[in-house]
This record gives structure tokens, sequence and C-alpha cells, in this order.
């Protein structure tokens, strides 16, 4: 039997299409498709041209884009240097042809970043300034000591170049004395509020090894005792001789707890944790790469202007002179064309959206001059402004006009305008989907019955448009005054509370700076317990000049972002949303169980019932060379993670493997009669259209958007416990909510966020989406451009005056 690399090069051979004759390299063949839901899909992707695979969420777009295309396309062609693979012995297809080296542009790959990434780092370009300021920089005086510059005294990585006190980090531990030492009329003992256990034993061994008495208050001590309060006499933690004193106490408490992922009273101190380096405020160089200039400018001042503006600088500077400035040139300019030129170089990775991450990949190929490669994204309209999706589309035809092929996975209805073919995944999600519904041109799209997204496109479907808004009459408000971060320019502006907010903007407009970066830092600040916000290590600038009123009016707030859930390898949705351990106890409740003594640590990969060998991750990692893994399935438990004895207990006939690969759909009708907890958990799942997914998912393969809705649904379970009256007076924050949505689960995500509003609470939605925007009942503007060219708000009010308000950009764009 043939291989597929051998079939691959029957380029030449001839077949019958749809009455034309076409030769095999024509198109993408893909033959049985399985992966995941996929029911034995056969597609044919034309090559050269730019495809949309688009469907509702769940019905099987991404296994046939990344799972099947791309992961083939990876093994063929690249090879094992610097890579990482994970080889399954499964096929999931019968064969694929016509394939050329593929790249796969997807959020879920892209964000697994090193959260000192910059967009400098990621695209190469901190190295060509390095080199650029190794040869042409000039050190300041007082700081030469005649030694020649290297490119490694600007790489915060290197030990030349970085900071010797963060060693180029450009953050320490630290701990705000002021702050803690603040009322010294508190005794020892009530420090920290009281009944804090391990404070409790703390300071049980002051009092043990120097006589000082718990009731005691902080002035009554003596100078020497304060001292060694605070300080200590070098000793370690409880069982180690002498004390450690409070502030290293805290240091050493916060270090260890945070680094096992643990959470407790310690790790949510607000004076307690990373703080800007006071040697290299933050920018984690050393003092080299601090005073050398090019052009009066430092390395760090070039990477913190916005790429517009270094573009000018470095053009003046030595454009069309110097080969390295032009190849930096080059580099930024791809970066402005993909719509990002409101970035700096030193922005984080973390901090930049789903839709921004790929645009910093796609500057990358835009401008390599690539051909005859089989570019796969997913969803490359997320988080742009209606107004900008243009200059993507040119982009995207520039790479086809190039030679290569594109394959985006979309639901934008533009985006599907301005593509050559369609495939279309349904009908619907999960189990019900999986199928190819269509193949062809838009144009035939259309005609399409079958389809769940054609019918919104011809508005047979229609959109439900809200044509009455929730009054703002006697409405309490939350107030942001002097917002000045970033590019805001001394916003200050009311959100009204207890209906559906929108904020709007193109790329760069200051969005994510007023609410994002002020807005929950600072709710974050008032609220404390009562604000929920998973990422405890969410940072962020200072905003203390900024201003917030109108909290009094709130119960809690809840921040439902896009970051990844959970942080043990083993994590899964269902342990997440909370309902893994009732599953857990029916298992361990069964009559074999029982027999055979298991425990619910029996069903826990990360205890008991874990593999051993994988440690309950069901992979192998194994070190192959040259700084590069290959990942195989583990043998033992078959890629589980399970051992077999937990494997050998049924309920009901399924095992616990069975059960974790069971979708929301399948599970909430297992669990029907046997736990109401967990069946109502599932519905509201499905309520946000995350019925596909399966319980035991591999956290790395759910999307940002998908992340989001898991996390608002458990806080929905969370609410619905309570009566509605007790849930009352509670602020949600979104960040586009729509990513990855169809507009038919766009539907069904309104109709929740409707109902949290009408149950007495406030929505707050980052949002492009221009149909979801449509029904908000108040729209915060803010624009006009990206940079220096935004920070301002230029609209509020309903959607109906923004449509009507000359000075609005999205109102032009609202159905």
């Amino acid at each position: 039997m043939f291989n597929r690399e051998f079939i691959y090069l029957l380029e030449l051979i001839v077949f019958q299409g749809e009455g034309v004759i076409v030769t095999v390299k024509d198109f993408i063949e893909i033959n049985n498709a399985r992966i995941n839901n996929l029911c034995g899909v056969d597609v044919r992707i034309p090559k050269n041209k730019l495809t949309v695979i688009t469907g509702v969420s769940g019905s099987g777009k991404s296994s046939l884009a990344f799972d099947t295309l791309y992961e083939e396309g990876k093994k063929r062609y690249l090879t094992f240097s610097g890579s990482q693979f994970i080889v399954d012995k499964k096929e999931s297809f019968d064969s694929i042809t016509g394939l050329s080296p593929t790249v796969a542009v997807e959020q879920r790959i892209i964000r697994q970043s090193n959260p000192r990434s910059t967009v400098a780092t990621r695209i190469n370009l901190d190295a060509m300034l390095a080199a650029l300021f190794a040869h042409y920089g000039e050190i300041d005086k007082q700081y030469d000591d005649g030694t020649p510059l290297q490119i490694a005294n600007f790489q915060k990585g290197s030990p030349k170049g970085m900071c010797t006190r963060c060693r180029g980090a450009g953050a320490v531990f630290s701990v705000d004395e002021d702050s803690i030492f603040q009322d010294m009329d508190m005794t020892i003992e009530n420090l920290f509020g009281g009944n804090q256990t391990h404070y409790n034993h703390f300071y049980m061994r002051f009092d043990k090894i120097y006589g000082v008495n718990r009731k005691r208050t902080l002035r009554s001590l003596s100078e020497e005792e304060f001292r060694l309060f605070k300080y200590g006499d070098g000793g370690g933690f409880a069982g180690a001789t002498g004390f450690m004193g409070v502030v290293p106490w805290l240091m050493e408490s916060y270090k260890y707890h945070k680094g096992r992922g643990r959470e407790n009273w310690i790790t949510k101190l607000s004076y307690v944790g990373m703080k800007t380096c006071p040697k290299c405020q933050g920018v984690g160089l050393g003092t080299a790469a601090l005073h050398t200039r090019i052009g009066g400018k430092t390395i760090r001042e070039i990477e913190e202007m916005y790429i517009g503006d270094i573009y000018n600088f470095l053009n003046t500077y030595g454009g069309g002179k110097n080969p390295l400035v032009d190849k930096i040139l080059k580099s930024l300019q791809g970066l402005s064309e993909v719509g990002l030129g409101h970035l700096s170089l030193a922005r984080k990775i973390p901090t930049l959206s789903g839709g921004e991450l790929q645009r910093v990949f796609l500057a990358s190929y835009i401008r390599a001059a690539m051909d005859s490669i089989i570019f796969v994204f997913d969803e490359p309209t997320i988080g742009l402004h209606e107004v900008e999706k243009e200059s993507l589309f040119k982009l995207l035809r520039k790479l086809v006009e190039d030679g290569n092929t594109v394959v985006a996975v979309e639901h934008d209805e533009g985006f599907m305008r301005n593509a050559d073919y369609i495939v279309d995944m349904g009908p619907g999600a999960g189990i019900n989907g999986g199928r190819r519904i269509f193949q062809g041109t838009y144009e035939d799209f259309l005609q399409c019955k079958e389809s769940r997204t054609a019918p919104y496109l011809t508005k047979e479907a229609g959109f439900y448009i809200k044509e009455k808004y929730r009054s703002l009459e006697d409405k309490k408000v939350l107030r942001i005054e002097n917002a000045n971060l970033h590019n805001l320019k001394n916003v200050a502006v009311d959100i009204p509370l207890g209906v559906m907010v929108g904020i709007a903007g193109v790329s760069g407009s200051g969005k994510s700076s007023l609410i994002s970066d002020t807005l929950v830092p600072r709710l974050k600040e008032l609220l404390k317990n009562n604000c929920v916000l998973e990422d405890e290590e969410y940072e962020v600038e200072e905003v203390t000049d900024t201003i917030i009123t109108g909290t009094e009016h709130l119960k809690a707030c809840f921040i439902i972002d896009q970051k990844p859930i959970g942080r043990n390898k083993t994590s899964c949705p269902a342990t997440y949303i909370g309902i893994m351990d009732k599953i857990r106890s029916l298992f361990a409740a069964t009559e074999s169980a029982k027999e055979n003594g298991c425990t619910v640590s029996m069903f826990t990969r990360n205890s008991e019932g874990g593999c051993p060998r994988c440690k309950g991750e069901g992979i192998v990692h194994h070190y192959v060379g040259y700084g590069s893994f290959m990942d195989l399935v583990c043998d033992d438990c078959e890629g589980t993670g399970y051992i077999d004895k937990a494997r050998a207990i049924l309920l009901e006939g399924k095992n616990i493997c069975d059960v974790l690969n069971m979708s929301v759909d399948e599970a909430e009708e297992f669990f029907k009669d046997k736990d109401e907890g967990i069946c109502n958990v599932l519905g509201i799942l499905k309520e946000v259209g995350m019925g596909y997914i399966t319980l035991g998912q591999s956290i790395p393969t759910i999307s940002g958007g998908e992340s989001q809705r898991i996390k608002l649904a458990k806080e929905l379970s969370l609410g619905r416990k309570t009566s509605k009256k007790k849930s009352k007076g509670s602020l949600y924050i979104l960040d586009e909510p729509t990513t990855g949505l169809s507009l038919h689960d766009t539907e069904r995500l309104l109709t929740l966020l409707n109902e949290i509003v009408e149950c007495g609470n406030s929505v707050i939605i980052t949002e492009h989406d221009v149909h979801m925007l449509a029904n908000c009942d108040y729209i915060i503007e803010l624009g006009k451009g990206g940079g220096r060219e935004g920070g301002e708000i230029i609209a509020t009010g309903t959607p109906k005056e923004l449509k009507e308000n000359s000075s609005s950009l999205i109102g032009r764009y609202l159905p």
C-alpha cells in the first residue's frame, strides 16, 4: 500500500470533478475525516484561493481545519527541530491529497505564550533592534567604561543585558510596609484581622522566643522589638531556629503558595506581590542598555512608542541608507498593515486580544514573501471594527495572489462575501454536527436550505433587533473620572447600571484601557472579595489617579474574560465548572467501587486513580534532543490518564472515561435521574452554546471565546442557587463575548445576557459585533482612531441615537 508521501507526489493524476477535468494539485482533498465529532467528512478545498469554513459553534469547523488539515500538514512537512508533537496511533481520516506546508494561526496555539513575551520578541524585532543599538548606539559618557557594546547588552534574557536586581523580569517581590504597619495601635494578634491560622503560629513563635505578648500594640513595642518583629533575626519558617520577621515571612509565604498555584489570604493581600523593579523601572535591562541612544532615544524608549511613530523615527534616522534599519522598517510596516499601528513593541503578548494576537503573526507572514503555503486562520476578524476589516481582506487576498492557500474558520458575514469558496459544517453541534452541509461559492451557499448560517445571510432568519430599549431614567450610574491610562485622555463617563451597555470603537481606541485596565482593577480594589476575577496574577499599571464612584450600588462584580481556564494539566471543563466532585462521588457510591475499596480519590487523575507513568495527563513527554520533545499517547492508560482499577468501575454501564468523553448534551441526558445539581449546571452550559464540548476536554484545546462562556456558565450556576432577589445588584463585565459564535449562537447568548439584566443586574460588554451592539440598551464609543488618534469618547446613547449621530463610526454599520 502506498504511503501518504507517495500519494502526494502523484500530483498529475487527473480526475473528473463536477464536469471539469482538474489535477489533484488544484485541490486539497480530505477523505473520510472522523476526528472528534466529524462523521466521515469528505471535503475539497481549492488551492490558491480564499476558503471560509463556517457553521454553528461545535459543528466541527476546528476539527476539520486544525485537527485534520493543519495537523496532517504539520506532520508531513515540519521537522522535529524546535517542535513538539503528539503522536497518536489512531487514524483520523483515510487520505489527504494536495497538501503543501501548512501554517496555523490559531488562538489556542498562539495564546500559549511566555508571560514576558512582547510584540517585539514575537516577531524578532527585539533582536534586530539589539543589533542596531550594538552597532550604532552611543552610550552616555558617564556610563562608558570602554567595553565595546554587544548585542547581548540589549537583551534582557542575557546575563550581560539583564537588570541585576530583577534578572530581566522587570518586577520584584515586594511588601508595602507602610500599608501593613499604618495603624500602630493595632495589636500583634490582630495585625491581619485575626483568626489567620498560619499567622497565629507565627506570632506565637515571636512570643515564645522574645516574650512579647500578642495582646501588645505595635506602638508599645520598643525600637528593637519592632525591628525584630518586622525583619526577624535571620531565622526561617516555623520549625527552624530563630524568628523570620513579618516582612520576609509574607514574601516567602506568597512565593510558596503562588509557585504551587494556591490561593489564600496572603496571596490576596494588595500590598504583597510583584512590584515594578526600582532599579530598572520595569524595563528589565541593565545599565548599558538604559543609557545607550540612537537619535537621542534608548532602546526602551523606542519600544514604548507607537509602531507608526517608530517607523517615522527610524525612517528619518536611516531609512534607505542602512540595510538593518530598512529591514526593521519592513517589519514595522507589516504590523501597521494588519491594523496594529496603535500597539507598542513593548506590549506584552498576554495582554493582547485574540484578534490582535493573530494579526501579529499575520504581519510576519505578509512580509516574508512566502508562496505555496497553506495558511489556516482562526476567526481573523476577531477584535476588528467594521471599518478595519477591509484592510484585512486585502492582506489575505495578497497572500492568495502570492501563490498561497488561505483557509479561515470564520462567522463574519462580510468575510464570507469576500471568500472564493465556502464550506459549511453542521447542521448542529457535537453529536448533531460533524457533517459537511455545503461546499461551493458564496452565491450558491445562499440557496442552501439545510444550513443554519445561510438564512441569516439572506435575512430569512432575521437577527432579532430590539426596537425598545430599557429606560435610563432614574438609573444609578457607575462613574469613571480622570481615566488617563495608555492613550486615554482624561476620560470621564457615566455607565448606567441595570441595563446592558456596549463599549465600541476601532482597534486601539481605548476600549480595553478603559474597561479591562482601568475599571476592572479599580473595582477589584474597591470591592475587594466581592469582585470575582479568576486571574489573580492580573497585571496592570497603577490607575490610582482614576476616580470610580457608584460602587455602593453594586453587591458584586464578575469579570468574565477570555483567559484560559484551569492551571492544572489534568484540568477539564468538568473540574472547572464544579461538577467533577459530584461525578466522582457517584462512582464511589456504586457497589462495585465499595467492593473494590475505591474511594473518591480513585476517580481523580492527579491522585490515587491517576496513571503513575503519565501523571494523569494521558501523554508521555519524551526528550529527543536539541531542545525538542515528542509527546506520545501513554500506553499504560491508553491516553485516558486513569489506572485500570479506576476504569473498571461502572456507573450504569459507563466508566469514568466514558463519562468524561460525553458531550454536555449527552451528559445531561445521562445524569438526568442521578443528580439534579449536575444537570442544572450542564443545562446552563447548553444555554451559553457549549453543549458540544466534552466534560473531559483538554484545556489547551479550548479557545478564548469558549473559556469565557464556560466562566459565564459557572457564575450563572452559582447565581441561580440563590433567589433572584439575593442575586440582584451584580455587575458582569465581558470582553467580546461573541468570539467564536455563529449568528445562531449569538442570539442564544443575547437571550441569556438579557435574563441577567432582567434579574436586576448590569452587563458591560466590549464588543465589535454589530448585532450584539444593536441589542444593547446603551453604547459608549471611543475613537475616532487608534493610538494617539483615540482615547476619547466620541459618542454615547442608544443604538438608535448612534445611528443618527454623525460622529459615530459604529452607528453607520448598526442594523
